[in-house]
């Protein structure tokens, strides 16, 4: 592990040391994942359409629940 003090500047902005930029793959966006811990910083990986429709939730109709809203208002059916 690798630490490296650096500054916060007055825009909240901080530079992340070149070296572990390079090592841990950090360019373009990142996502930014708080903990109790502190702030972990990833790389944020791009995903394709054809990737994100192969990771669609599948469902299984035959166990999905029939509801009939015919006879409950809009209110009713927001509000309970």
């Amino acid at each position: 592990m690798v630490m490296e003090v650096v500054k916060i500047d007055e825009q909240g902005r901080l530079v992340i040391p070149k070296g572990i930029r390079e090592r841990k793959g950090l360019k373009g966006e990142v996502q930014v994942l708080e903990t109790e811990e502190g702030v972990i910083i990833k790389p944020r990986k791009a995903v394709s359409w054809d990737e994100m429709l192969d990771r669609k939730v599948k469902v299984d109709w035959s166990k999905a629940l029939t509801v009939s809203l015919e006879n409950i208002s809009l209110d009713e059916f927001l509000l309970g």
